[in-house]
């Protein structure tokens, strides 16, 4: 079976072509900057070398993270539009499962763990085996590096990863901890082989966000710093991201509740959704627009910022960006509904050229079972 393996969740770029115990070709490029550029190149120089033309892959494989934000979104994407124009299966392998399989020892824990910054990492434990690598006795998980070195387990334990001299040093130099030579990035070939290994998927593999959205600041902003935000249209994949913003954005009460992945996945299969997500420059989700067209109608159905990136221009770059997306579409007049407590968003809308058009007694409760009106407003 011809398999293609891509990784771009890391610190490396990198793309192989196996045929059953045979690598094809393997080709990595050292550096986390610029994947989303550098991956089509690697991935036509790994076809040339392999000698294949993309139609003879049997399917596709490609790591879903934890890791970097847009370099997880890179190969899933990358994977996910290859499959869907070859008719072809896409697996998603985990970093975690591809670091653990190439450093396991017999008789030995293995812990892949990787640096997540912050005095963070990303961890999976798995337990000894005589022979390969052990079951999973955790899944993927965001912790503190005091609390990763309390979950390790017993015994001669391998660390992989660019977090395992932190989390050894963290563990207090445990005489049966080995720091493992292989490399900190997840192999290609090993991806590809994984995915060799299992059933080809029922549906596309999405995305393991781990961390929640976080656009940190410094503890003092200069009034004049300027911030980039990239604007993208995402789906259902990123719902959990979507569903993190939201919680983030209204836990201060202008919400009667957060809205779950589920109910994320609902809105955004609805005919004529639409959702824009915002990117920082430092790789972090700051905001997200959720809107609704039918006929030459649209509708603001949510708009959510995180905290650490209110009052820095997100929500009017969203709110712009997305209208002239509808306006696009066809649509004539948007409305929304804002609850009448919430000034700063009224004043946004305001702004933008919305204009208050009716009211809905009691539309939002708070946790306490309390009442708000929702005012309508129209542009």
């Amino acid at each position: 079976m011809k398999l293609l393996g891509i990784d771009t969740a890391l610190n490396a770029c990198s793309v192989a072509v196996i045929d059953g115990d045979a690598i094809l070709a393997r080709v990595v490029s050292a550096g986390g900057k610029g994947n989303a550029e550098r991956l089509l190149p690697l991935l036509e120089q790994a076809r040339l070398a392999a000698g294949i033309d993309l139609a003879d892959l049997d399917g596709i494989a490609a790591t879903v993270g934890p890791g970097s934000f847009t370099g997880i979104r890179t190969a899933l994407a990358t994977a996910r539009a290859l499959g869907l124009a070859l008719h072809k299966p896409v697996w998603g392998i985990t970093t975690t499962d591809v670091l653990a399989v190439a450093a396991a020892q017999p008789g030995h824990a293995t812990v892949a763990v990787i640096d997540a910054r912050r005095d963070e990492v990303y961890i999976q434990c798995f337990a000894a085996h005589p022979s390969a690598l052990g079951a999973a006795l955790t899944a993927p998980q965001l912790l503190r590096i005091i609390d990763a070195a309390a979950i390790l387990p017993a015994g001669p334990t391998v660390l992989v990863g660019s977090g395992s001299a932190l989390l050894q040093a963290a563990a207090g130099m445990r005489d049966d901890l080995i720091l493992s030579p292989q490399s900190p990035d997840p192999d290609p070939v090993l991806v590809a082989r994984l995915a060799a290994s299992r059933p080809p998927p029922a549906r596309p593999p999405a995305p393991l966000y781990i961390r929640p959205p976080d656009a940190a600041l410094p503890s003092v902003v200069q009034p004049a710093a300027r911030l980039v935000l990239n604007i993208r249209m995402v789906g259902a994949e990123h719902a959990a991201v979507l569903a993190a913003l939201h919680a983030d954005a209204f836990a201060s009460g202008h919400s009667s509740e957060a809205w779950t992945e589920p109910n994320l996945c609902e809105l955004l299969a609805m005919p004529g959704a639409l959702a824009l997500l915002g990117i920082t420059d430092g790789d972090q989700p700051a905001g997200f627009i959720l809107l609704r067209q039918a006929a030459d109608e649209a509708e603001v159905i949510t708009l959510a910022v995180h905290p650490r990136q209110q009052r820095r221009g997100v929500a009017r770059r969203l709110l712009n960006v997305g209208l002239d997306k509808m306006a696009g579409l066809g649509a004539k007049q948007c409305f929304l509904e804002v609850a009448e407590d919430n000034a700063p968003a009224r004043a946004l809308y305001a702004a933008a050229g919305f204009i208050d058009v009716g009211r809905r007694s009691g539309y939002y409760r708070d946790a306490a079972g309390g009442a708000r009106d929702a005012i309508v407003m129209r542009k």
